[in-house]
Protein backbone atom coordinates (compact mmCIF):
# COMPACT_ATOMS: atom_id res chain seq x y z
CA UNK A 1 0.00 0.00 0.00
CA UNK A 2 1.44 3.80 -0.69
CA UNK A 3 -0.44 7.07 -0.06
CA UNK A 4 0.19 9.79 -2.78
CA UNK A 5 -1.99 12.88 -3.79
CA UNK A 6 -4.42 11.79 -6.04
CA UNK A 7 -4.76 12.14 -9.58
CA UNK A 8 -7.60 12.75 -12.02
CA UNK A 9 -8.04 9.17 -12.93
CA UNK A 10 -8.68 8.57 -8.63
CA UNK A 11 -11.88 11.43 -9.03
CA UNK A 12 -14.37 8.60 -9.42
CA UNK A 13 -13.40 6.79 -6.79
CA UNK A 14 -12.78 9.16 -4.53
CA UNK A 15 -16.20 10.47 -5.20
CA UNK A 16 -17.86 7.23 -4.18
CA UNK A 17 -15.79 7.22 -0.99
CA UNK A 18 -17.34 10.79 0.10
CA UNK A 19 -20.62 9.16 -0.61
CA UNK A 20 -20.45 6.78 2.52
CA UNK A 21 -20.08 10.11 4.19
CA UNK A 22 -23.07 11.91 3.12
CA UNK A 23 -24.92 8.74 4.00
CA UNK A 24 -24.27 8.96 7.33
CA UNK A 25 -24.75 12.15 7.84
CA UNK A 26 -28.29 11.88 6.46
CA UNK A 27 -28.10 15.30 4.75
CA UNK A 28 -31.19 17.32 3.88
CA UNK A 29 -30.56 17.44 0.14
CA UNK A 30 -31.22 13.71 -0.03
CA UNK A 31 -35.26 14.93 0.57
CA UNK A 32 -35.17 16.61 -2.89
CA UNK A 33 -32.82 14.53 -4.75
CA UNK A 34 -30.89 11.19 -5.63
CA UNK A 35 -28.19 10.01 -4.89
CA UNK A 36 -26.76 9.67 -8.49
CA UNK A 37 -27.77 13.19 -9.17
CA UNK A 38 -25.77 14.76 -5.84
CA UNK A 39 -23.15 12.13 -7.15
CA UNK A 40 -23.36 14.08 -10.77
CA UNK A 41 -23.50 17.08 -9.62
CA UNK A 42 -20.11 16.81 -8.12
CA UNK A 43 -18.66 14.61 -10.66
CA UNK A 44 -19.47 18.02 -13.35
CA UNK A 45 -18.38 20.70 -10.36
CA UNK A 46 -15.28 19.19 -10.02
CA UNK A 47 -14.86 18.95 -13.55
CA UNK A 48 -15.57 22.71 -14.00
CA UNK A 49 -13.51 23.88 -11.53
CA UNK A 50 -9.99 22.59 -8.97
CA UNK A 51 -11.28 24.83 -6.28
CA UNK A 52 -14.16 22.45 -5.50
CA UNK A 53 -14.33 20.81 -2.25
CA UNK A 54 -14.04 17.17 -3.60
CA UNK A 55 -11.77 17.66 -6.32
CA UNK A 56 -8.87 15.37 -6.80
CA UNK A 57 -6.38 18.01 -6.61
CA UNK A 58 -7.35 18.42 -2.89
CA UNK A 59 -7.23 14.72 -1.90
CA UNK A 60 -4.36 12.43 -0.29
CA UNK A 61 -5.12 8.54 -1.18
CA UNK A 62 -4.25 5.68 0.08
CA UNK A 63 -3.94 2.69 -2.72
CA UNK A 64 -3.24 -0.94 -3.22
CA UNK A 65 -0.63 -2.52 -4.56
CA UNK A 66 -2.83 -2.55 -7.53
CA UNK A 67 -3.89 0.88 -7.75
CA UNK A 68 -7.09 0.10 -6.12
CA UNK A 69 -8.31 3.54 -3.86
CA UNK A 70 -8.31 2.53 -0.26
CA UNK A 71 -8.70 5.78 1.51
CA UNK A 72 -9.20 9.62 0.72
CA UNK A 73 -8.09 12.54 2.91
CA UNK A 74 -10.29 15.72 1.27
CA UNK A 75 -8.65 19.30 3.04
CA UNK A 76 -8.00 22.65 2.31
CA UNK A 77 -6.88 25.90 4.32
CA UNK A 78 -9.16 28.03 6.63
CA UNK A 79 -9.34 30.75 4.11
CA UNK A 80 -10.55 28.21 1.21
CA UNK A 81 -13.59 27.34 2.58
CA UNK A 82 -15.98 29.94 0.79
CA UNK A 83 -15.46 29.10 -1.97
CA UNK A 84 -14.72 25.49 -2.15
CA UNK A 85 -18.91 24.97 -2.84
CA UNK A 86 -19.71 27.51 -5.61
CA UNK A 87 -19.28 25.46 -8.62
CA UNK A 88 -21.34 22.19 -6.63
CA UNK A 89 -23.65 25.33 -5.68
CA UNK A 90 -24.70 26.20 -8.64
CA UNK A 91 -24.52 22.75 -11.01
CA UNK A 92 -27.66 22.26 -8.20
CA UNK A 93 -29.29 25.31 -9.08
CA UNK A 94 -28.68 25.19 -12.49
CA UNK A 95 -29.10 21.42 -13.48
CA UNK A 96 -31.25 20.07 -10.40
CA UNK A 97 -33.10 23.09 -9.25
CA UNK A 98 -31.81 22.90 -6.07
CA UNK A 99 -30.52 25.92 -4.17
CA UNK A 100 -29.99 25.49 -0.86
CA UNK A 101 -26.49 24.74 0.05
CA UNK A 102 -25.38 21.47 0.62
CA UNK A 103 -23.28 22.73 3.62
CA UNK A 104 -24.33 25.80 4.98
CA UNK A 105 -22.26 26.18 8.04
CA UNK A 106 -19.00 26.82 8.59
CA UNK A 107 -16.88 23.83 9.69
CA UNK A 108 -12.97 25.37 9.47
CA UNK A 109 -11.54 27.64 12.28
CA UNK A 110 -9.32 30.74 11.64
CA UNK A 111 -5.73 29.91 10.61
CA UNK A 112 -5.77 26.38 9.95
CA UNK A 113 -5.19 23.43 7.20
CA UNK A 114 -8.70 21.90 7.47
CA UNK A 115 -9.23 17.90 6.98
CA UNK A 116 -12.56 18.42 5.70
CA UNK A 117 -12.99 14.49 5.35
CA UNK A 118 -10.89 11.29 6.04
CA UNK A 119 -12.76 7.74 4.78
CA UNK A 120 -11.43 4.18 4.32
CA UNK A 121 -13.07 1.55 2.18
CA UNK A 122 -14.88 -1.00 4.69
CA UNK A 123 -12.97 -3.53 3.96
CA UNK A 124 -9.98 -1.78 4.20
CA UNK A 125 -10.60 -0.85 7.70
CA UNK A 126 -8.95 -1.43 10.56
CA UNK A 127 -5.55 -1.56 9.00
CA UNK A 128 -3.84 2.12 9.73
CA UNK A 129 -4.82 3.59 6.64
CA UNK A 130 -6.58 6.57 8.49
CA UNK A 131 -3.41 7.46 10.05
CA UNK A 132 -0.85 7.05 7.61
CA UNK A 133 -3.14 9.36 5.55
CA UNK A 134 -3.26 11.81 8.28
CA UNK A 135 0.56 11.07 8.81
CA UNK A 136 0.90 12.03 5.19
CA UNK A 137 -0.75 15.33 5.36
CA UNK A 138 0.74 16.83 8.38
CA UNK A 139 4.10 16.26 6.87
CA UNK A 140 2.67 17.94 3.16
CA UNK A 141 1.41 20.93 5.36
CA UNK A 142 3.97 21.64 7.69
CA UNK A 143 6.63 21.90 4.22
CA UNK A 144 3.58 24.10 2.61
CA UNK A 145 4.70 26.16 6.14
CA UNK A 146 1.02 25.30 8.16
CA UNK A 147 1.02 25.62 11.57
CA UNK A 148 -2.41 23.95 12.55
CA UNK A 149 -4.20 21.03 11.13
CA UNK A 150 -7.75 21.03 12.13
CA UNK A 151 -10.50 18.50 11.76
CA UNK A 152 -14.48 17.88 13.27
CA UNK A 153 -15.50 14.64 14.61
CA UNK A 154 -18.96 13.51 15.08
CA UNK A 155 -19.72 12.97 18.91
CA UNK A 156 -21.25 9.94 18.09
CA UNK A 157 -18.13 8.35 16.50
CA UNK A 158 -15.67 7.90 19.87
CA UNK A 159 -13.30 5.50 17.71
CA UNK A 160 -12.22 8.11 15.49
CA UNK A 161 -12.19 10.69 17.77
CA UNK A 162 -9.66 8.34 19.86
CA UNK A 163 -7.86 7.57 17.14
CA UNK A 164 -7.02 11.39 16.22
CA UNK A 165 -6.47 11.90 20.09
CA UNK A 166 -3.65 9.47 20.01
CA UNK A 167 -2.11 11.49 17.03
CA UNK A 168 -2.03 14.64 19.21
CA UNK A 169 -5.28 16.05 18.25
CA UNK A 170 -7.30 17.99 20.73
CA UNK A 171 -10.50 19.43 21.51
CA UNK A 172 -10.72 23.14 20.86
CA UNK A 173 -14.44 24.20 20.33
CA UNK A 174 -17.84 22.56 19.27
CA UNK A 175 -20.24 23.13 16.34
CA UNK A 176 -23.56 21.66 14.86
CA UNK A 177 -23.33 20.98 11.13
CA UNK A 178 -27.13 19.57 9.94
CA UNK A 179 -28.24 18.28 13.21
CA UNK A 180 -25.28 16.81 13.85
CA UNK A 181 -23.15 17.75 16.93
CA UNK A 182 -19.10 17.74 16.49
CA UNK A 183 -16.42 18.52 18.40
CA UNK A 184 -13.40 20.37 16.35
CA UNK A 185 -9.94 19.35 17.50
CA UNK A 186 -6.92 20.79 16.29
CA UNK A 187 -3.11 19.99 16.67
CA UNK A 188 -0.24 22.00 16.21
CA UNK A 189 2.61 21.05 13.62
Amino acid sequence: MRIESAAQADQSAILQLEQTIFDDMALPIYDELSVDDVQQAMALAVAKSEKSRYHFSRAVVAKSDDNEVLGVLFGFPDSEEEQVDHAFQSILADKFSYHRWMFEDAEAFSNEWYIDSIVVTSAARGQGIGTQLLKYIEAKAKRDGQKVLGLNVDNVNPRARKLYESLGFSAVGALTLENHHYTHLQKSI
